[in-house]
């Protein structure tokens, strides 16, 4: 038996929500009316159908704002109590009467993402939410960080008077087993209520770490059709009940379980959730996934300097920056090229040689490795922006023998990117003393790349390379869109003359590169 009042135990299913996450929160109407028949078939006492959020300036779909026709059709065709989930941050106390006004009736369970340094805050709209009549789901997250905000105190057993549930949320999918344990037993000492368990599947211990939470007292746990959700995902519904019915004999239909399933596998088949190396990496630091995978998709970062900046303190990346000399040009340039990753300039290849044989005074600067074979044999001078593990790439592309006209360039030592510098290259490689841009670009390789040719005091800009994405772009490439379009815009108001020589998606003047050859 996993427990002696595991017969009690409530089940929440949260894949309208955290399965969100993977899908915009859009889904096709035919699956959501699957999802409800079978789900009325199987012992789950509630069903969160999604978030109910304020407008934002981004797209999402119908249940993160779960708009009043929608509960009305959740609440038709589901016959569990419906649950819906807040986000505290975003949530002003003022609104709540509007806001919930049309939950009245439909909805059973509100709850709150609590940030715990919002305790405060969150204490008070608990409040304001439990006077309009809903039951209250009090979600902390962050579970496996909880020892550095010094939780563990009187203040918590205030959540007794304001919520029904008291949720432990492993945000980073980064507690183990004896962690579960110990926070339960922590947790006790103050809290009366009934206590949930959220799990992530980050170190894939969703399972482990919610049967322990039984174990030590959990009176609800979440879990998702498939593990859908957020990142790594959760714990998985269809496996929680199977267990649930061998060792509790909890009253299951498999048939309508097996249904479900196979109705998210196309789901699961497109989006392929589920953990993976950075994302293990996330729970084992308890480092935000978002965080981890932007900076490996986006940020050129090796996953050992992600480690080594979680881990290590930021004196230890200054004294490796301070190895290398400041970007000092001893030649000014009035116009660069600025290649990027995408593929026009192989396509285009012969122009851009004969473009650089024509103009021997523009400077090359590589944003990334992935087109320098495009420009071998060129004599003009290049600056390669060596930022991450952009060296790592550098290394399997090129000798390295050849450094009479090339200088490779590491971001400033105020920004935490830590980059690879290969041995032989050490002693042409110089930092960057600032850069122009906003902190939220000081990662960034195509801001890097610009600054190199601030400092080179171009008076023109040429771009290739910069193709932008199809109509399929995922999330990290549209924020590397917009921060490219950011940093363009800047050039342009700051003086400088950008062109791109290229086809690209961005809103810049072009000069077609066979015009100028």
């Amino acid at each position: 038996m996993l427990n002696e009042n595991a017969t009690d135990l409530k089940l929440l299913d949260c894949t309208l929500r955290d399965g969100g996450y993977y899908t915009n929160w859009d889904f096709e109407a035919n699956l959501v009316d699957e999802y409800f028949k079978e789900i009325n078939q199987l012992p789950i006492d509630y069903v969160e159908i999604g978030y109910r959020s304020k407008r934002s300036s981004s797209y999402e779909g119908a249940y993160y704002y779960l708009p009043d026709f929608i509960l009305k059709e959740c609440h038709e065709k589901c016959n569990k109590k419906l649950a819906i989930i807040l986000n505290e941050k975003e949530v002003q106390i003022e609104d709540l009467k509007s806001f919930l006004k049309p939950c009245k009736g439909i909805i059973s369970l509100v709850r709150i993402a609590v940030d715990p340094v919002n305790l405060e805050r969150a204490f008070k709209l608990s409040e304001e939410i439990k006077k309009l009549g809903f039951k209250i789901g009090f979600n902390l997250m962050y579970a496996s960080k909880w020892e550095s905000y010094s939780l563990y105190n009187h203040d918590l057993s205030r959540i007794n008077d304001v919520a029904d549930y008291f949720y432990v949320v492993d945000s980073f999918g980064g507690l183990y087993p004896l962690d579960v344990e110990n926070i339960f037993t922590e947790i006790k000492k103050f809290i009366t209520i009934p206590i949930g368990f959220h799990g992530h599947n980050n170190l894939e211990l969703a399972l482990i770490n919610s049967l322990t939470a039984i174990k030590n007292g959990a009176q609800i746990v979440d879990s998702t059709i498939l593990g859908m959700g957020r990142g790594a995902g959760n714990l998985k519904t269809e496996l929680i009940l199977t267990l649930l019915n061998k060792q509790n004999n909890l009253p299951v239909n498999f048939d309508a379980l097996f249904n479900l399933s196979k109705s998210f596998q196309h789901l699961k088949e497109k989006y392929n959730w589920g953990t993976n190396l950075p994302y293990m990496i996330s729970g084992a630091f308890s480092m935000p996934q978002d965080t981890v995978i932007s900076k490996i998709k986006k940020r050129y970062y090796s996953l050992n300097s992600i480690i080594n900046e979680n881990v290590n303190t930021e004196q230890n990346t200054i004294s490796y920056l301070q190895d290398f000399p400041i970007f000092k040009p001893s030649k000014n340039f009035k116009s660069v090229i600025i290649v990027g990753g995408g593929g026009s300039p192989l396509k285009h290849k012969k122009a851009h040689q004969e473009f650089l044989k024509q103009n021997p005074d523009i400077a090359i600067v590589f944003v990334s490795s992935k087109n320098i074979h495009v420009f071998s044999n060129i004599a003009n001078y290049q600056f390669h922006c060596l930022i991450g593990k952009e060296g790592q790439r550098l290394e399997k592309m090129t000798s390295l023998e050849e450094f009479s006209n090339k200088t490779f360039i590491i971001p400033p030592i105020s920004t935490s990117l830590e980059s690879y510098v290969p041995m032989e290259i050490k002693g042409y490689t110089q930092v960057l003393e600032s850069l122009e841009f906003d902190n939220n670009l000081a990662q960034s390789a195509t801001a890097i790349a610009f600054q190199i040719a601030f400092d080179l005091k171009v008076e023109k800009v040429f771009l290739t390379g910069y193709d932008g994405y199809s109509e399929n772009i995922q999330k990290e490439e549209l924020e590397l869109f917009e921060e490219n379009q950011i940093i363009f815009d800047y050039t342009i108001n700051r003086g400088v003359s950008l062109y791109s020589l290229t086809p690209t998606q961005y809103k810049i003047a072009s000069k077609a590169i066979h015009s100028l050859i």
